[in-house]
């Protein structure tokens, strides 16, 4: 519920899986299991991604050079209605709700014509969204002799975003180096250093520029002056960004770490690594000072401010290891001791002004002085640890490893900061067994299985378990206003470690060298889940403490299967399909089930984030009401005065008429309410999540597809775009062209409306099937042959093009329906189709 995000260690240092340039990565390891993940301790609860970057090697100097060129799209932007299917719907949604039309035939006229700048049909995602276009380039140097081995790497990338004045620029280093010393190499001294500079621009407010992409067409952006028109009275964001309205991110990182390891005697070592991190950010916020002209003719400035704000992250690492090593006979040993200790630190500052005397010269100095407003914090954390492993193997088929790790946190009091963690695993090589040396088709096959507990203390919080004071509480005394400090949020002084408890169960089976098969079973339970349970309100404006109160259960099979084949025309091909099923289930809130955020819900017994809300039973039809004259069909429809039959369900919220949304009524009593007929409606956990890869080779040619996908999983699309005038300025998804009428009497979409009470309700009418196939990735190359990279003194070189998202098979009218969870509205920024064209060179 809190923090599910996994530990990223490169090179064995906590890091952002950002900071790491693909090129760089030598390999990359997923430890998801309790026992696997047990070692690295208190952040791994949500597993470990384990990344090596590349290293030197003895040998001649070989050089690298990798780039590719390209341009991005939006996946997808909903199909939305033009300003004559706009107007006309507007109209008739007027009508239905008891008002005059909006638009005159000959203002729809004006607008089906499109000649006059202000009655325009426009599609305002073809405003806010266009192509935009990237490049990438990437050189590195590796060698060394048999005492110092280096590996060098640097890199440029440039991308523009789809979304208007959005853009990043970066550039990164990246440095290893190993030396080797006293007799055969007994010490070992490392130095690895990496950075990046990244400068990012988006509109200042980048939410808004999404949201106004949702735009009716009838806004014009622009009149015959050339002044940006405010819409609807409010705001023009296109012509704000325009005119300069964004904000630029300057973000510097460098990562630098020091380890020694020196071998004391056979089999038995020391390790030393001290690491240090530090992110500098720096973010220019600017509101361009930008004249909007009204519909009726008149226009009000907006006024220029500027929001500077400077924040610094740092973060150390120490990590003492004592290792042993030893085979004995059939036995194999392997022991681990260690103390680790980690410090953070994270401090901003913040600045503004107003009135600036331009819209270029983005400094606060050049703002007015009288307007200027500061503010600061800081924060820090500790994190302390020791642990151990036994790793043992008998007879090469008979395997056990403990772990055990006490991890304690600054962030909980002193008589609960501490927690100890252990965890078991073992392995059973079958196919090392006399019983199965003659079953020759079987290469290898061995049984697995681990247990283990794991600790989390990733909240939104430095402080859960502190009395935090905080300034600007004024108070009276004395008949005057003073100034002091008070304590806002309530505090648990037993809050303590989350923990997770895991069961794996897995089998590896390799078949004629040719065939691997991996299939996995896991129970994993967190309980004491850290909450902030809602408070009594007689207790004021405190913020509620947090609290052990939680628990959920993940738990599923996951099976991995390849085939590779090498045939005698030297074409090779490979395949790997991948199946994984999970179950998400909150089994315990303290008694607070459900609660409700909007259309996301936490509910026992549900998985996290469950939607919530009406389940539509149909469209309430004309059949379902008696009118006046009942039995005279010659009356219009909009002329009848309609009642509700007693036999059918009515709705709470509003009085209902032919063609509103139908709801379910789920306790029986009649009539649908908010307190007992509202349900869990969808979830956005998969049934089903799976993948294909297939890789072929034929002489210099070779081609890799990926295909990746999801099912039985809901989606949701609400407000702009798929609730029917939902806001003054939404346009509506063409969709909406199928709704009911009483020509068209659908049980699917309900009658349009300006009154936002009868469709604005959550509900599954905004629910849809999010399964999805996509092609994630397609990519063909060619390799020169050996004759003619000889000619040219080149090692290697390989031209290749690529596409990402290249296709997808779905029927979610939304963005996409590869989502996070809580993007259910117009804040959603479109997956991007990527096509470039690249080629990697070694000398």
């Amino acid at each position: 519920l809190n923090n599910s995000n996994p530990l990223v260690l490169v090179d064995g240092f906590p890091s952002s899986i950002n900071d790491v340039n693909p090129n760089d990565i030598k390999s990359i390891s997923v430890l998801k299991d309790a026992s696997s993940a047990a070692i690295y301790g208190n952040r791994a609860a949500n597993g470990v991604i384990l990344i090596t970057t590349k290293r030197g090697a003895s040998g001649k100097m070989s050089v690298t050079y990798n780039n590719y060129f390209g341009v991005q799209k939006a996946t997808r932007l909903p199909d939305v209605l033009n300003s004559y299917e706009y107007t006309t719907l507007y109209n008739e949604a007027a009508v239905n709700t008891g008002l005059q039309p909006g638009y005159s035939d000959e203002e729809i006229e004006l607008y089906r014509n499109g000649t006059d700048p202000m009655y325009p049909s426009i599609n305002y995602f073809d405003v806010y969204y266009d192509k935009a276009k990237i490049q990438n380039h990437r050189i590195s140097l590796t060698g060394g002799t048999d005492n110092l081995k280096y590996a060098l790497m640097t890199g440029y990338l440039d991308q523009e975003g789809i979304l208007v004045a959005t853009d990043y620029k970066k550039v990164d280093f990246r440095s290893n180096l190993d030396a080797y010393f006293l007799n055969k190499d007994k010490l070992r001294i490392s130095a690895r250093m990496s950075g990046n500079r990244g400068i990012r621009n988006e509109p200042t407010d980048e939410w808004y520029a999404k949201f106004y992409a949702t735009n009716s067409p009838v806004w014009p952006l622009q009149n015959e002056e050339g002044q940006w028109v405010a819409v609807i009275g409010e705001r023009n964001y296109y012509g704000e960004i325009k005119e300069g309205s964004t904000r630029r991110v300057e973000r510097y990182a460098f990562n630098g770490q020091i380890e020694a390891e020196y071998e004391i005697i056979d089999g038995l070592s020391a390790q030393f690594t001290s690491g240090f991190n530090v992110v500098s950010q720096n973010a220019n916020a600017f509101h361009a000072n930008v004249l909007l002209a009204n519909l009726d003719g008149s226009t009000r400035t907006l006024t220029s401010d500027l929001t500077e704000t400077d924040d610094l992250n740092t973060q150390t690492l120490l990590t003492t290891l004592l290792k042993y090593n030893k085979t004995f006979g059939k036995h194999e040993i392997n022991l681990l001791a260690g103390y680790q200790e980690e410090e953070f630190q994270w401090k901003w500052n913040s600045g503004y002004r107003n009135s600036f005397i331009n819209n270029t010269q983005r400094y606060l100095n050049l703002g007015d002085a009288s307007t200027m407003q500061n503010n600061a914090g800081a924060y820090d954390l500790g994190l302390q640890s020791v642990f151990g492993r036994i790793n043992y193997i008998l007879d090469g088929k008979y395997l056990f490893e403990a772990n055990i790790r006490r991890d304690g946190s600054s962030r909980f009091g002193e008589e609960f900061k501490w927690g100890t963690f252990p965890s078991f695993s073992a392995g059973w090589i079958i196919s090392e067994e006399d019983f199965l040396q003659g079953v020759e088709w079987i290469s290898q096959l061995k049984l697995r299985a681990s247990w283990g507990r794991l600790g989390n203390q990733n909240i939104n919080s430095y402080y859960a378990a502190s009395d935090i004071l905080t300034a600007g509480q004024n108070y009276s005394f004395g008949g005057n206003l003073n100034s002091g400090v008070a304590v806002t949020s309530m505090t648990n002084k037993q809050t303590t470690w989350e923990t997770t408890e895991q069961v794996n169960i897995g089998v590896d089976l390799n078949i004629n060298q040719n065939i691997d098969i991996t299939l996995d079973y896991f129970n994993k339970t967190t309980d004491d889940i850290l909450m902030q349970i809602p408070i009594p309100i007689t207790l004021g404006n405190l913020s509620p403490p947090y609290q052990n109160v939680g628990a959920v259960v993940n738990k599923g099979i996951e099976f991995t299967g390849t085939y590779r084949k090498i045939f005698d025309n030297d074409f090779k091909f490979s395949s790997t399909v991948t199946l994984a099923s999970i179950k998400n289930e909150i089994t315990d809130l303290n008694g607070r089930s459900p609660i409700i955020n909007g259309v996301s819900s936490l509910v026992e017994g549900y998985p996290i984030f469950a939607f919530y809300g009406y389940e539509q039973d149909g469209i309430y039809q004309i059949e379902d009401f008696t009118w006046q004259n009942n039995s005279d069909a010659g009356i219009a429809h909009e002329d009848r005065d309609y009642v509700l039959r007693e036999d059918v369900v009515s709705v709470a919220n509003f009085t209902a008429q032919p063609g509103d949304v139908k709801y379910k009524d789920q306790d029986g009593d009649g009539i649908v309410t908010m307190d007992n007929d509202r349900k869990v409606i969808g979830d956005q956990y998969p049934d089903l999540s799976y993948s294909l890869q297939l890789n072929f080779e034929w002489k210099n040619f070779d081609m890799g597809i990926f295909f990746q996908g999801v099912a039985g999983i809901q989606g949701y699309t609400y407000y702009e775009i798929a609730t029917p005038f939902s806001g003054a300025a939404s346009n509506l998804g063409a969709w909406w062209l199928d709704r009911w009428t009483p020509d068209n009497p659908t049980n699917d979409l309900p009658r349009v409306t300006l009154d936002g009470v009868r469709n604005n309700i959550h509900s599954t009418l905004y629910m849809e099937n999010a399964s999805y196939l996509r092609l994630k990735n397609l990519e063909i190359g060619y390799s020169l042959p050996d004759k003619v990279l000889s000619s040219l003194g080149i090692g290697s070189l390989r031209v290749f093009g690529n596409v990402q998202n290249a296709f997808t098979i779905t029927n979610f009218k939304g963005f996409d329906p590869e989502q996070t969870t809580d993007e259910t509205r117009a804040q959603a920024y479109p997956q991007v189709r990527i096509f470039t064209a690249g080629l990697n060179v070694n000398f």
